[in-house]
């Protein structure tokens, strides 16, 4: 690679480098060495007190005397500072593209790039639009990491800004949506969880419209442009009037990055804000002699129209810090006309007013105080793109421990290299996290998305439990059962009286196609009363192959679990005679079902004792020699008359499946349902996968009745 080209990288003005304030909780001290991978999950504390002991991870870039990425460092070269105390270096990676590539398989980094593509589409024309698509698709397309994380953002007139996906590694539904720009509309994931917390939250703001801060303004605002309740007229009767609210909804944003751990590089593709409204006009305008009233006041009309807006000046100040805080590098891509002196549709060059409007000054801005880069029109888009990803491919990560307290202070950090002749890029500082009562509404909706759609959401890392999804018929309806079996102390402080839990299903092209929820109120004499709580959802959806995500979330303390599970719904409704999938249990006097008001349990759909009984979500206790099991059986009536139930179980190492004696503990009909309730045998069982397949026979039946269920040991 060139030493031109890291020059302007690691340049003085805009100085970049990545500080990734990863949160991998320390358990014992990493050993240094030329390559280590990620702190492994089990090895994870969360974070349930108000000070924890963790990992800050750096991602650091370092050049040597000639401008090249320097390759040859160790642990020991590095010193690093927090709050100008010299740290110990726990935790050291090295990653560089040609390495990685080399090796088999590649090493995941502890923290992964992330990028943000946002697409500004209330200060860009059509031209503008299609030069941004066509560079973000080839961007997609070609210069992407496997492990890269992509968000992909939106700003419009009418529904301000819009989060379609969030933090994903599934490139090619980012690609889709990036796509359909200018043609059709498909919405994100993340698009459509925000639009059903809007409608969630506005239903829950009736009649209350006092705003108690800033913050909650913009959210209700931009809930209403979201969920189309609110036409934005009034902003789009001036120019002054638009910015304000872009920029609102960007010191928002960047407000909101805090929380998210690692270095935020956002690609902005814009024209910018007119140099004029920002930096007042060139020249200014000077009130001089006069002699009428008249002419006093056209010069001051023309005075007064050459300053800048001081409120959007301060409102862009703030942006700039709120960027530096949140550690968010901006690449502004300038998608503006390319022949700005000569308008070949008009006929003529630009006027000086023109170029007063000009947004270029405000992009350059954006990008050298955030140490990121401006593209300006006349490059390329495609090949800016390109340039934005290599310069962050080659980087060290660094990790020191830190007694992490919940207080949402501000960290100074300073990364330096013990050897002479070396260059080291990083930012300068993180923030501790804040306790969740302290989130605003935009806050919390990106700590909600963060819990349901990505991989390692932070701070509030959640807990995982099992949840079991299948497809049933239910009074004549195809419908999805799925559940979740959270127990142990883990889940102390997700249940509480403000506790909610979300059922979100994904189709087979990973598409968020419905969303539910309820409240699910555990009080404290609840809490020491059960040692397990299944919230449950039943709900009619349209056939084919689906995976739920079910996710509960504490409003009080910000502590979350989740889960997922895969199910089909078939085709067509089965015929009877037939079987539902069969409800493992476990003999429990300790579990609480919890669902949303009026619906039927878990306990109701299936016919058990929920006071002798619970369902099991997949697992099932290691010291089990006995298993229960809930059956529906849909026949005509007196079918049951004979009725005999055998059982196989079989495991995942290809040993053939064995026979398991059944006793049927009780059998009684609702309307066309025959509900039966079986204890199975199983004796000692090793632990790993198992699938017990339930046969059901008797004189009526032309030919025996199969179901299969699954559960691990």
């Amino acid at each position: 690679m060139k030493k031109g080209f890291y020059l302007f990288c690691f340049g003085a003005v805009a100085v970049f480098g990545l500080l990734i304030l990863g949160q991998v909780l320390l358990t014992q001290p990493a050993q240094a060495g030329p390559q280590e991978q990620q702190v492994p999950k089990e090895l994870q504390i969360k974070p349930r007190h108000e000070v924890t002991v963790a990992v800050k991870l750096v991602q650091v870039y370092v050049t040597d005397k000639s401008g090249q990425p320097a390759g040859d460092l160790t642990a020991d070269d590095f010193e690093i500072y927090d709050n100008n105390k010299l740290v110990p270096v726990l935790h050291f990676e090295k990653h560089f593209a040609e390495e990685l590539a080399a090796a088999l398989p590649a090493a995941r980094p502890a923290l992964n790039r992330k990028f943000f593509l946002f697409f500004d589409l209330a200060f860009t024309d059509a031209r503008g639009l299609m030069r941004a698509k066509n560079a973000a698709l080839k961007f997609m397309e070609k210069s992407l990491l496997p492990t890269d994380e992509i968000s992909l953002v939106t700003y419009t007139a009418l529904r301000g800004l819009t989060l379609h996906e969030y933090m994903t590694r599934d490139h090619a539904r980012v690609r889709n949506i990036i796509e359909s720009f200018g043609l059709k509309s498909i919405t994100g994931r993340a698009e459509n969880l925000s639009n059903f917390f809007y409608s969630d939250m506005l239903m829950s703001l009736q009649g209350d419209e006092v705003q108690t801060t800033p913050e909650d303004s913009f959210f209700t605002d931009q809930a209403r442009l979201q969920t189309g309740q609110m036409l934005d007229t009034t902003r789009r009767q001036g120019y002054v009037d638009q910015a304000r609210f872009y920029l609102d909804a960007w010191n928002n944003l960047a407000k909101v990055l805090r929380t998210v751990p690692g270095y935020k590089n956002i690609v902005l593709f814009s024209a910018g804000l007119a140099k004029q409204l920002l930096f007042g006009k060139t020249g200014g305008a000077v009130v001089g002699d006069w002699s009428t009233p008249e002419q006093l006041a056209a010069q001051m009309a023309e005075y007064d129209a050459a300053q800048a807006d001081t409120g959007l000046r301060s409102d862009f100040s703030r942006l700039l810090k709120e960027l530096k805080n949140s550690n968010c590098a901006v690449f502004t891509v300038d998608i503006s006309r390319v022949n700005k002196e000569m308008d070949v549709e008009g006929g003529g060059g630009a006027t000086p007013g023109a170029r007063e409007l000009d947004g270029a000054d405000s992009l350059k801005q954006l990008a050298s105080e955030t140490g990121g880069r401006f593209y300006a029109n006349t490059v390329n888009p495609e090949n800016a793109m390109e340039e934005i990803v290599n310069t962050t491919k080659n980087f060290y990560i660094l990790g020191f421990k830190v007694d992490e307290s919940w207080d949402g202070k501000y960290h100074k950090v300073k990364v330096k290299i013990k050897k002479k002749g070396y260059n080291v890029y990083s930012q300068a500082g993180y923030f501790n996290p804040k306790p969740f009562k302290e989130y605003n509404n935009f806050e919390r909706l990106l700590h909600l998305i963060e819990a349901a759609l990505t991989e390692e959401p932070w701070p509030y890392v959640p807990v995982e439990i099992p949840v079991a999804g299948f497809s049933l018929v239910e009074k004549g309806w195809p419908m999805v059962l799925s559940f979740a079996r959270a127990s142990g102390e883990d889940l102390a402080e997700v249940f509480g009286p403000k506790t909610e839990a979300y059922l979100l299903i994904f189709n087979e092209k990973g598409e968020l196609a419905l969303i539910k929820k309820f409240k699910a109120v555990v009080s404290e004499k609840d809490k020491k009363e059960n040692d397990a709580f299944l919230p449950s959802f039943l709900l009619p959806v349209k056939p084919g192959k689906y995976e739920c995500a079910l996710v509960m979330r504490n409003l009080d303390t910000g502590r979350t679990a989740r889960g997922r599970a895969a199910f089909e719904v078939p085709a067509q409704l089965p015929v009877m005679p037939y079987l539902d999938p069969p409800l493992l249990l476990r003999l429990d006097d300790r579990a609480r079902e919890i669902n949303a008001g009026g619906e039927p349990t878990l306990a109701s759909i299936y016919g058990y004792n929920p006071g002798t009984y619970s369902a099991v979500a997949g697992k099932v206790p290691p010291e089990t020699r006995k298993l229960y099991a809930a059956l529906r059986l849909a026949c005509s009536a007196g079918w049951e008359d004979g009725l005999t139930v055998s059982a196989e179980l079989s495991g995942n190492g290809g040993e053939p499946g064995r026979s398991l004696p059944v006793a049927i503990l009780e059998k009684k009909r609702e309307g066309q349902l025959v509900k039966l309730l079986l204890e199975l045998e199983t004796g000692e069982i090793g632990a790993g996968n198992y699938a017990v397949t339930f046969i059901v026979s008797g004189p009526s039946f032309a030919q025996p009745l199969k179901a299969t269920s699954r559960f691990s040991l």
